[in-house]
């Protein structure tokens, strides 16, 4: 059974599962005793199975509602589950995001934040995510290890560094996107705001584009209005590109005016 979902994983972070075999992940990673192997894989489709429905805004899907709408009932199926994937993935990014928060603000300061798990810990990630081994670790491992570097309770810059070049150069969308959520954890360590911003200006996958904007507003990095007024104004992108950089670049300039 578990070389099963095993297989499944990879064709989800391929995009080559069917509806079917989603629903069947969904309900797999409800039960009780999953797999040490597959945990970190679980509170995102448990989290799709109770929340799959919300949206990033609500500025957001009106003007998906009201703008991608296509009227041809085959593709209609298709490139709606692409914006519902989108949608799940940004919402659940910032659930995340907002736990980061939450998990910080109990730390307290000058509290060592290393610990003998963490280092067993680094070894395996740092060997996972190594460029050169791309080619021999699956999209799924690859995840597994970014995941795991979500839940160390110290900084490696080491690490962070990986990180950064997971989300700009990894082959799967599916890693780079979560490398892109990992990275919020060190949003303060150096480089890394500044690592987000360029990597908007290397992406060209719509769900990348997307994500970064969210996190980069999120994170109220006003040095990132130029890149997504870039986005904004480029017809070559997707619409659904275009309306997320118009509502960042609104937002971003809404938290310029809350500010003064």
């Amino acid at each position: 059974m578990n070389q099963d979902i095993d297989r499944l994983l990879e064709k989800y972070y391929d995009g080559d599962t069917t509806l079917e075999e989603e629903k069947f992940l969904r309900q797999f990673f409800q039960k009780k005793d999953i797999p040490g192997h597959l945990q970190s894989h679980a509170a995102q489709f448990r989290f799709f199975s109770e929340a799959r429905n919300d949206q990033p805004s609500l500025t957001f899907s009106s003007n998906l509602a009201a703008r991608l709408d296509p009227p041809q009932a085959g593709p209609v199926k298709k490139f709606t589950s692409w914006i519902v994937r989108i949608a799940a993935g940004l919402a659940l990014l910032m659930v995340g995001f907002s736990g980061g928060l939450f998990y910080y603000q109990l730390i307290p300061e000058g509290v060592a934040t290393t610990s003998k798990k963490d280092n067993a810990s680094v070894t395996e990630i740092k060997q996972m995510l190594a460029f050169e081994q791309t080619r021999n670790t699956s999209a799924s491992e690859r995840i597994q290890a970014v995941n795991q570097s979500s839940e160390l309770s110290g900084v490696d810059k080491e690490i962070t560094q990986l990180l950064i070049n997971t989300l700009n150069f990894d082959p799967n969308v599916n890693v780079r996107l979560a490398a892109c959520q990992a990275l919020l954890k060190f949003e303060n360590e150096p480089n890394v705001s500044e690592a987000l911003i360029q990597s908007l200006g290397i992406q060209t996958d719509p769900n990348m584009q997307i994500t970064l904007i969210e996190i980069l507003v999120a994170i109220k990095e006003k040095r990132a209005f130029d890149q997504i007024e870039q986005l904004a104004r480029d017809q070559e992108v997707l619409e659904v590109v275009r309306l997320k950089a118009e509502e960042g670049l609104d937002r971003l300039m809404q938290q310029g005016k809350s500010s003064t």
